[in-house]
Protein backbone atom coordinates (compact mmCIF):
# COMPACT_ATOMS: atom_id res chain seq x y z
CA UNK A 1 0.00 0.00 0.00
CA UNK A 2 2.79 2.37 1.09
CA UNK A 3 4.39 1.55 -2.36
CA UNK A 4 1.26 2.95 -4.34
CA UNK A 5 1.00 6.06 -2.18
CA UNK A 6 4.55 6.55 -3.17
CA UNK A 7 3.81 5.82 -6.72
CA UNK A 8 0.74 7.55 -7.02
CA UNK A 9 3.22 10.78 -5.42
CA UNK A 10 5.80 10.40 -7.64
CA UNK A 11 3.11 10.20 -10.26
CA UNK A 12 1.42 13.99 -9.46
CA UNK A 13 4.93 15.35 -8.92
CA UNK A 14 6.00 14.50 -12.42
CA UNK A 15 2.36 15.60 -14.00
CA UNK A 16 2.64 18.69 -12.23
CA UNK A 17 6.12 19.39 -13.64
CA UNK A 18 5.39 18.20 -17.12
CA UNK A 19 2.28 20.65 -16.91
CA UNK A 20 4.85 23.60 -15.17
CA UNK A 21 7.17 22.66 -18.08
CA UNK A 22 4.56 23.23 -20.74
CA UNK A 23 3.26 26.22 -19.49
CA UNK A 24 6.94 27.60 -18.87
CA UNK A 25 6.98 26.70 -22.90
CA UNK A 26 4.34 28.80 -24.01
CA UNK A 27 4.95 31.87 -21.77
CA UNK A 28 8.17 31.63 -23.65
CA UNK A 29 6.84 31.43 -26.68
CA UNK A 30 8.85 34.12 -28.71
CA UNK A 31 6.53 37.21 -29.97
CA UNK A 32 5.10 37.09 -32.99
CA UNK A 33 3.80 33.37 -33.25
CA UNK A 34 0.08 33.96 -34.77
CA UNK A 35 -1.05 36.82 -36.52
CA UNK A 36 -1.46 39.96 -35.87
CA UNK A 37 -5.15 42.36 -36.09
CA UNK A 38 -4.70 45.74 -37.18
CA UNK A 39 -7.64 47.39 -36.43
CA UNK A 40 -8.66 50.07 -39.17
CA UNK A 41 -11.25 52.98 -37.90
CA UNK A 42 -12.79 53.46 -41.06
CA UNK A 43 -14.75 51.44 -43.36
CA UNK A 44 -13.21 49.58 -46.63
CA UNK A 45 -11.87 52.71 -48.41
CA UNK A 46 -11.21 55.24 -46.35
CA UNK A 47 -7.44 56.66 -45.83
CA UNK A 48 -6.51 54.30 -42.07
CA UNK A 49 -7.88 51.65 -43.82
CA UNK A 50 -5.54 52.14 -47.47
CA UNK A 51 -2.71 52.97 -45.00
CA UNK A 52 -3.28 50.15 -42.89
CA UNK A 53 -3.36 47.55 -45.77
CA UNK A 54 -0.23 49.28 -47.69
CA UNK A 55 1.63 49.22 -44.20
CA UNK A 56 1.12 45.55 -43.75
CA UNK A 57 2.46 44.59 -46.50
CA UNK A 58 5.82 45.01 -45.56
CA UNK A 59 5.32 44.69 -41.76
CA UNK A 60 4.31 41.18 -42.52
CA UNK A 61 7.99 40.51 -43.85
CA UNK A 62 9.73 42.01 -41.05
CA UNK A 63 7.21 40.53 -38.38
CA UNK A 64 7.57 37.02 -40.03
CA UNK A 65 3.71 36.05 -38.94
CA UNK A 66 0.11 37.76 -41.37
CA UNK A 67 -0.68 41.08 -40.46
CA UNK A 68 -4.62 41.43 -41.07
CA UNK A 69 -6.78 44.33 -41.13
CA UNK A 70 -10.63 44.68 -39.88
CA UNK A 71 -12.17 47.54 -40.20
CA UNK A 72 -14.17 48.98 -37.23
CA UNK A 73 -15.68 52.48 -38.30
CA UNK A 74 -17.78 54.78 -36.26
CA UNK A 75 -17.87 58.15 -33.93
CA UNK A 76 -14.78 59.71 -35.69
CA UNK A 77 -12.27 56.76 -35.07
CA UNK A 78 -13.60 55.78 -31.24
CA UNK A 79 -15.14 53.05 -32.01
CA UNK A 80 -11.83 51.37 -32.94
CA UNK A 81 -9.89 52.42 -30.80
CA UNK A 82 -12.57 51.61 -28.02
CA UNK A 83 -11.84 47.89 -29.26
CA UNK A 84 -8.22 48.38 -28.63
CA UNK A 85 -8.63 49.80 -25.30
CA UNK A 86 -10.03 46.56 -24.10
CA UNK A 87 -7.52 44.27 -25.97
CA UNK A 88 -4.91 42.10 -24.21
CA UNK A 89 -1.97 44.08 -24.27
CA UNK A 90 0.44 41.13 -25.84
CA UNK A 91 0.79 42.82 -29.38
CA UNK A 92 -1.61 41.17 -31.59
CA UNK A 93 -4.19 43.54 -31.56
CA UNK A 94 -3.19 47.02 -32.74
CA UNK A 95 -5.59 50.20 -34.34
CA UNK A 96 -4.37 52.23 -36.92
CA UNK A 97 -6.06 55.69 -36.05
CA UNK A 98 -5.67 59.39 -36.64
CA UNK A 99 -3.71 61.05 -33.25
CA UNK A 100 -7.15 63.10 -32.76
CA UNK A 101 -9.00 60.11 -31.39
CA UNK A 102 -6.70 60.49 -28.42
CA UNK A 103 -6.03 64.80 -28.86
CA UNK A 104 -8.87 66.12 -29.93
CA UNK A 105 -11.92 64.26 -30.51
CA UNK A 106 -12.19 63.36 -26.68
CA UNK A 107 -12.55 67.19 -25.83
CA UNK A 108 -15.95 67.38 -27.46
CA UNK A 109 -17.39 63.72 -26.87
CA UNK A 110 -17.50 61.65 -24.68
CA UNK A 111 -15.46 58.24 -25.26
CA UNK A 112 -14.82 55.18 -23.28
CA UNK A 113 -11.02 54.95 -23.13
CA UNK A 114 -8.84 57.28 -21.13
CA UNK A 115 -7.23 58.99 -24.18
CA UNK A 116 -3.46 58.89 -23.01
CA UNK A 117 -3.76 56.28 -20.65
CA UNK A 118 -5.57 53.43 -22.44
CA UNK A 119 -3.03 52.87 -25.59
CA UNK A 120 0.71 52.50 -26.46
CA UNK A 121 1.88 54.91 -29.25
CA UNK A 122 3.93 52.64 -31.91
CA UNK A 123 5.04 54.25 -34.98
CA UNK A 124 3.25 57.62 -36.56
CA UNK A 125 3.68 57.19 -40.14
CA UNK A 126 1.95 59.41 -41.85
CA UNK A 127 0.47 63.44 -41.32
CA UNK A 128 -2.97 64.33 -42.79
CA UNK A 129 -2.28 68.31 -42.92
CA UNK A 130 -3.95 69.14 -45.85
CA UNK A 131 -7.90 68.91 -44.73
CA UNK A 132 -9.71 71.81 -46.08
CA UNK A 133 -13.37 73.25 -46.88
CA UNK A 134 -14.65 72.74 -50.17
CA UNK A 135 -17.99 72.94 -51.86
CA UNK A 136 -19.72 71.64 -55.59
CA UNK A 137 -17.89 72.89 -58.48
CA UNK A 138 -21.57 73.61 -59.23
CA UNK A 139 -22.11 75.69 -55.86
CA UNK A 140 -23.20 79.27 -56.37
CA UNK A 141 -19.87 80.45 -53.93
CA UNK A 142 -16.32 80.40 -55.70
CA UNK A 143 -14.61 81.68 -52.19
CA UNK A 144 -14.64 81.56 -48.71
CA UNK A 145 -15.38 84.68 -48.24
CA UNK A 146 -18.80 84.38 -50.76
CA UNK A 147 -19.52 81.47 -48.93
CA UNK A 148 -19.21 82.95 -45.30
CA UNK A 149 -21.28 86.09 -46.45
CA UNK A 150 -24.17 83.95 -47.54
CA UNK A 151 -24.34 81.95 -44.52
CA UNK A 152 -24.37 85.11 -42.37
CA UNK A 153 -27.59 86.54 -44.34
CA UNK A 154 -29.62 83.36 -44.20
CA UNK A 155 -29.16 81.95 -41.01
CA UNK A 156 -29.89 78.38 -40.61
CA UNK A 157 -29.76 76.86 -43.94
CA UNK A 158 -26.00 75.79 -44.88
CA UNK A 159 -25.56 72.64 -44.10
CA UNK A 160 -22.03 70.81 -43.86
CA UNK A 161 -20.39 67.94 -43.56
CA UNK A 162 -17.34 66.32 -41.89
CA UNK A 163 -15.58 62.92 -40.85
CA UNK A 164 -16.92 63.03 -37.61
CA UNK A 165 -17.90 65.15 -33.98
CA UNK A 166 -15.07 66.52 -32.25
CA UNK A 167 -12.52 66.19 -35.72
CA UNK A 168 -10.37 69.65 -36.34
CA UNK A 169 -12.41 69.52 -39.77
CA UNK A 170 -15.78 69.79 -36.95
CA UNK A 171 -13.96 72.68 -34.81
CA UNK A 172 -12.78 74.46 -37.68
CA UNK A 173 -15.96 75.03 -38.89
CA UNK A 174 -17.79 75.27 -34.95
CA UNK A 175 -14.90 78.13 -34.69
CA UNK A 176 -15.82 80.57 -37.45
CA UNK A 177 -19.26 79.53 -36.75
CA UNK A 178 -18.77 81.45 -33.23
CA UNK A 179 -16.57 84.25 -34.32
CA UNK A 180 -19.05 85.10 -37.23
CA UNK A 181 -21.96 84.34 -35.13
CA UNK A 182 -23.36 82.17 -38.26
CA UNK A 183 -25.89 79.36 -37.13
CA UNK A 184 -25.59 76.24 -39.59
CA UNK A 185 -25.73 72.84 -39.25
CA UNK A 186 -23.68 69.66 -38.80
CA UNK A 187 -23.90 66.27 -40.48
CA UNK A 188 -21.05 63.96 -39.21
CA UNK A 189 -20.20 61.18 -40.98
CA UNK A 190 -18.04 57.96 -40.34
CA UNK A 191 -15.65 58.74 -42.51
CA UNK A 192 -13.81 61.42 -44.77
CA UNK A 193 -14.76 59.57 -48.18
CA UNK A 194 -18.68 59.24 -47.03
CA UNK A 195 -18.65 63.28 -46.03
CA UNK A 196 -17.49 63.73 -49.35
CA UNK A 197 -19.55 61.53 -51.03
CA UNK A 198 -22.74 63.59 -49.15
CA UNK A 199 -20.99 67.03 -50.75
CA UNK A 200 -21.06 65.31 -54.02
CA UNK A 201 -24.14 63.88 -53.95
CA UNK A 202 -26.06 66.92 -53.23
CA UNK A 203 -27.04 66.18 -49.62
CA UNK A 204 -24.29 68.93 -47.46
CA UNK A 205 -24.17 72.27 -49.33
CA UNK A 206 -20.00 72.16 -47.92
CA UNK A 207 -17.73 69.54 -46.91
CA UNK A 208 -14.94 70.40 -44.12
CA UNK A 209 -12.76 67.20 -45.71
CA UNK A 210 -10.19 65.38 -44.82
CA UNK A 211 -6.80 65.44 -47.43
CA UNK A 212 -9.10 62.54 -49.32
CA UNK A 213 -10.68 65.28 -51.24
CA UNK A 214 -7.46 66.25 -53.31
CA UNK A 215 -8.02 63.93 -56.60
CA UNK A 216 -11.62 65.07 -56.46
CA UNK A 217 -10.46 68.91 -56.25
CA UNK A 218 -8.01 68.38 -58.98
CA UNK A 219 -10.42 66.67 -61.33
CA UNK A 220 -12.23 70.15 -60.85
CA UNK A 221 -15.48 68.12 -58.85
CA UNK A 222 -15.24 70.79 -55.85
CA UNK A 223 -13.93 73.91 -55.23
CA UNK A 224 -12.10 73.98 -52.39
CA UNK A 225 -12.57 77.81 -50.62
CA UNK A 226 -9.76 77.48 -47.51
CA UNK A 227 -6.99 74.86 -46.34
CA UNK A 228 -6.83 73.91 -42.20
CA UNK A 229 -3.44 73.45 -42.42
CA UNK A 230 -0.78 75.98 -40.83
CA UNK A 231 0.77 77.37 -43.84
CA UNK A 232 -0.23 76.97 -47.73
CA UNK A 233 0.24 73.32 -49.41
CA UNK A 234 1.87 73.38 -52.77
CA UNK A 235 -0.71 71.21 -54.29
CA UNK A 236 -3.17 74.00 -54.29
CA UNK A 237 -1.11 77.39 -53.89
CA UNK A 238 -4.11 79.62 -54.68
CA UNK A 239 -6.28 78.66 -51.52
CA UNK A 240 -6.08 80.28 -48.52
CA UNK A 241 -5.38 78.82 -44.90
CA UNK A 242 -7.77 79.84 -42.51
CA UNK A 243 -4.86 81.61 -40.52
CA UNK A 244 -4.70 83.91 -43.47
CA UNK A 245 -8.07 84.45 -43.79
CA UNK A 246 -8.25 85.90 -39.91
CA UNK A 247 -8.96 83.09 -37.62
CA UNK A 248 -6.99 81.82 -35.58
CA UNK A 249 -7.23 78.09 -35.96
CA UNK A 250 -4.84 75.09 -37.32
CA UNK A 251 -4.97 71.42 -37.69
CA UNK A 252 -1.97 69.25 -37.30
CA UNK A 253 -2.98 65.35 -37.01
CA UNK A 254 -0.94 62.12 -37.39
CA UNK A 255 -2.01 58.66 -38.70
CA UNK A 256 -0.39 56.70 -35.67
CA UNK A 257 0.10 52.61 -35.03
CA UNK A 258 -1.54 52.04 -31.11
CA UNK A 259 -1.17 49.01 -29.23
CA UNK A 260 -3.27 48.26 -25.95
CA UNK A 261 -1.39 50.18 -22.50
CA UNK A 262 1.39 48.21 -20.94
CA UNK A 263 3.00 46.48 -24.17
CA UNK A 264 5.93 44.35 -22.94
CA UNK A 265 9.18 46.70 -24.03
CA UNK A 266 10.29 43.50 -25.94
CA UNK A 267 7.44 43.35 -28.18
CA UNK A 268 6.70 47.04 -28.40
CA UNK A 269 10.48 47.10 -29.71
CA UNK A 270 10.10 44.36 -32.55
CA UNK A 271 6.36 46.15 -33.35
CA UNK A 272 8.48 49.34 -33.94
CA UNK A 273 10.84 48.11 -35.83
CA UNK A 274 8.50 45.90 -38.30
CA UNK A 275 6.05 48.69 -38.81
CA UNK A 276 8.90 51.19 -39.62
CA UNK A 277 10.56 48.98 -42.81
CA UNK A 278 6.64 48.71 -43.60
CA UNK A 279 6.45 52.33 -43.94
CA UNK A 280 9.60 52.01 -46.28
CA UNK A 281 8.74 49.87 -48.75
CA UNK A 282 8.16 51.75 -52.33
CA UNK A 283 4.77 50.79 -52.47
CA UNK A 284 4.11 53.03 -49.10
CA UNK A 285 5.58 56.09 -50.02
CA UNK A 286 3.57 55.53 -53.40
CA UNK A 287 0.76 55.13 -51.53
CA UNK A 288 1.08 58.23 -49.35
CA UNK A 289 1.53 60.68 -52.39
CA UNK A 290 -1.95 59.12 -53.91
CA UNK A 291 -2.98 60.44 -50.77
CA UNK A 292 -1.10 63.63 -50.63
CA UNK A 293 -0.13 62.28 -47.22
CA UNK A 294 2.98 63.47 -45.81
CA UNK A 295 5.37 60.91 -43.82
CA UNK A 296 6.02 60.92 -40.86
CA UNK A 297 8.89 59.31 -38.95
CA UNK A 298 7.63 59.53 -34.93
CA UNK A 299 8.56 56.99 -32.46
CA UNK A 300 7.42 55.60 -29.92
CA UNK A 301 8.67 57.19 -27.27
CA UNK A 302 8.88 60.72 -29.69
CA UNK A 303 4.83 60.00 -30.73
CA UNK A 304 3.83 59.82 -26.79
CA UNK A 305 5.64 63.03 -26.30
CA UNK A 306 4.00 64.42 -29.27
CA UNK A 307 0.84 63.38 -28.23
CA UNK A 308 0.81 64.82 -24.97
CA UNK A 309 1.76 67.93 -26.00
CA UNK A 310 -0.56 68.04 -28.84
CA UNK A 311 -3.17 67.08 -26.25
CA UNK A 312 -2.32 70.00 -24.20
CA UNK A 313 -2.45 72.47 -27.03
CA UNK A 314 -5.55 71.17 -28.56
CA UNK A 315 -7.37 71.66 -25.30
CA UNK A 316 -6.15 75.18 -24.54
CA UNK A 317 -6.94 75.81 -28.42
CA UNK A 318 -11.02 74.53 -27.93
CA UNK A 319 -11.30 76.41 -24.70
CA UNK A 320 -9.72 80.06 -25.92
CA UNK A 321 -11.97 79.89 -29.53
CA UNK A 322 -14.61 79.10 -27.29
CA UNK A 323 -15.66 75.41 -28.40
CA UNK A 324 -15.60 73.38 -25.03
CA UNK A 325 -15.63 74.74 -21.56
CA UNK A 326 -13.84 71.32 -19.96
CA UNK A 327 -12.82 68.18 -22.23
CA UNK A 328 -16.20 66.01 -22.57
CA UNK A 329 -13.17 63.29 -21.67
CA UNK A 330 -10.38 64.31 -19.78
CA UNK A 331 -7.13 63.27 -20.80
CA UNK A 332 -5.84 61.35 -18.14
Amino acid sequence: MEMVRMYSFRSAVVSCLLVMTIFAGISRAEFPDQRVTLVAVTEPGGTPDLLARGVALGTEKALGQRVIVENRPGGAGTVGMAVLATAKPDGYTLCLAPSDTVTHVPLMLKVPYQPLKSFTPVIGLAAALNTALIVNKDAPWKTFKEFIDYAKKNPGKIKYSSPGVGLPMHAAMEYIAKKDGIKWTHVPYKSSTQARMALMGGHVDACSSGAEFGPSARAGEVIVLAMHGEKRTPLFPNVPTLKELGYDFTKEMVFCIFGPANLPPDVLQKLETAFTKGTETPEFKSLLEKLDATPSSYKSKALDGWLRETAVRAEKMYKDIGIIKEPATPAQ
